[in-house]
């Protein structure tokens, strides 16, 4: 039976458990996994995500020290998805830590395209990935189901935008503060599910100012088999334009307030704005071998 190193890492966090969860296969280049199977382990593992890494470009017993290129995949319990920003902050993590990478960054080819990521000091990391500013959302029945879903009613005074690329809908009550995004319990019904599903919704993003940080944020996604990902590193390639137009600033200090709680860095890349950088800290909290 084919056994693969399997790490579990808490992102976007300094302690273990908090942040948000991800497992990370290490696929060798010559031992591959179909995709069946990592949909299996996804399932298994039945957390945010489970991600999936293989050297590129080199093989051998040195591939996963010596690579500066690696295909990256993510899975959720239930499906694939484009992008995840707290699990390719994992697999830095654990190449960094767990895997021995003598490189100073790395390179991963995903879904999204190649996305960079930095190894800094004290467990920190700096991500660039491509920004996904949302554009105002016609409203409809269903969307009003949708936010009243999320923040308990629909007004017309909340402003409701979509992202292009991800399909994360941000939804934003200027009436509200950090502490009712906290406080929020959204009721994710099957009526909810199913508006989200005509309107192809992948996530909705509830967030407001915040009195620690330049905002706070929520992310429910029972669209992808997660009602609450508590640390969405994607989401913020969508919050960042969002709340430059606001704030008028392209550097931020985000807080994700769910009950695990995580800390992002966010800065616009100042050339074109093609470009968000997504800083955050990880710690390993298990490390073993998966049986396949």
């Amino acid at each position: 039976m084919p056994q693969y190193r399997i790490i579990t890492v808490d992102a976007f966090t300094k302690v273990p458990f908090k942040g948000n969860q991800a497992a990370v296969v290490a696929v060798p280049s010559d031992s591959p996994i179909d995709d069946a199977t990592m949909q299996a382990i996804a399932a298994e593992m039945n957390i945010s995500e489970t991600a999936f890494i293989t050297p590129l470009m080199l093989q051998g017993p040195d591939e996963f020290k010596q690579s500066r290129v690696f295909g990256l995949r993510w899975f959720t319990p239930t499906c694939e998805v484009k992008l995840c920003g707290h699990a390719t902050l994992a697999a830095a993590h654990a190449l960094k830590y767990e895997l021995g990478s003598e490189r100073e960054k790395v390179c991963f080819e995903t879904a999204s395209g190649q996305l960079l990521v930095y190894f800094g000091l004290y467990n920190s990391y700096s991500m660039t990935f491509p920004i996904d500013p949302p554009a105002p959302m016609p409203i409809n029945d269903d969307v009003k189901t949708i936010v009243a879903g999320i923040l308990g009613e629909y007004t017309p005074s909340i402003q409701v935008e979509i992202s292009p690329s991800l399909r994360y809908m941000v939804v934003y009550d200027p009436a509200r503060t950090g502490k009712d995004i906290v406080q929020l319990e959204p009721k994710l019904s099957p009526e909810v599910v199913a508006a989200g599903t005509r309107e192809n919704i992948i996530g909705v993003i509830a967030t407001a100012k915040s009195a620690d940080h330049d905002f706070c944020s929520r992310f429910f996604a029972p669209w992808c088999g997660i009602n609450e990902d508590p640390v969405t590193g994607s989401a913020h390639t969508v919050l960042g334009p969002f709340w430059q137009q606001k704030l008028g600033k392209t550097r931020f200090k985000a807080y994700q307030c769910s009950k695990r709680g995580g800390e992002i860095g966010v800065q616009l890349e100042c050339n074109d704005h093609s470009d968000v950088d997504i800083d955050g800290y990880a710690v390993t909290v298990v490390s073993g071998t998966i049986n396949v």
